[in-house]
Parts: structure tokens; sequence; C-alpha cells
């Protein structure tokens, strides 16, 4: 018994369709959040975890994430993110914040932090680094740090 050519494409077709469609997306859910629904420090380092690989301690964090897993589709293409957020830092993790072979910038913040959620003081943020998607802003003297990393930068 000879099964029709068309028959067989059809069926492979249709199983290439499918699995495509599925919802085997990698890494993280997609999101838009803020750290304004989150009360407590450690329900907000838990959150920015899913979205950052990074590890610091934080004595305050607020933070803007927008995530979008593209690797769930037809045709699964890169992920999109802007993850912005200040937080206080213990003293001693300063220096790590600031990454091996990043540009120094000079200038005033950008327009991006004044619009972060919560009430951590952003007047001390003297010092500003660039590496490719990665923007970050430090104010030495009160231990604070701001960071943003993003999949479009400007």
């Amino acid at each position: 018994m000879t099964i029709p050519a068309r028959l067989i494409i059809s069926v492979l077709l249709v199983a290439v369709t499918l699995s495509g469609c599925s919802n085997r997306a990698t890494g993280p859910a997609s999101v838009v959040a803020t750290s304004a629904t989150q009360n407590r420090l450690a329900d907000k380092i838990q959150f920015l975890e899913n979205y950052v690989t990074f590890r610091r301690q934080y004595e305050e964090l607020d933070y803007d994430i927008m995530y979008q897993n593209n690797g769930g589709g037809m045709v699964p293409g890169p992920s999109d993110w802007d993850i912005r957020l200040i937080a206080v830092v213990p003293i001693a993790e300063i220096e790590e914040s600031v990454l091996d072979g990043v540009k120094k910038l000079e200038g005033s913040p950008p327009d991006w932090v004044k619009n972060l959620p919560g009430s951590i003081d952003r007047t001390g943020l003297t010092e500003w680094y660039n590496k490719g998607g990665t923007t970050i802003g430090v104010d030495r003297e009160r231990s604070i740090v701001v960071y943003r990393y993003t999949s479009t930068p400007d």
C-alpha cells in the first residue's frame, strides 16, 4: 500500500507547525513590573533575581522591570528587556557594582533615573559608567547604586 506524497507532506507540515507553536520558552516569564507593588525587601530581591544574573546584598531596593520573553513563539527570537533599579548596598559592595572595562561618563544623571519608583535619594549620583546596554551610577557617600540593563541601548 502506497501513501500519497501529498498526505505525507500535509502531515509533516502540521507536525512542524504544531511543534513551533509550543510554549517551551526558556528564561523568565514576560513582565512589566515595579517594586511599588512589593512591601518587603526580601520579596523585592526574590523577584529581581529572576531577571538579573548578579547577586548583591541590599539594604533598600526599588526597580522598574520590563522583560519580554520572545522564546516561545512559532519562530523564537531574542528576548527584549529594560531593567532599571536603585539600591542602597553595603559599603563593601559599592566597588563590585562597577564592572571591569566600563567607560566612565561625564554629565548629569540620565532622565530615566528620576522616573524610578521609591524614595531613595538620587541627588548624590555623581559617577556614571557605561558598557553596551549597561549603565551604572554610583553615590559612594551614601552607598547608592543605580543600574540599567537594556537590550535596546539609546
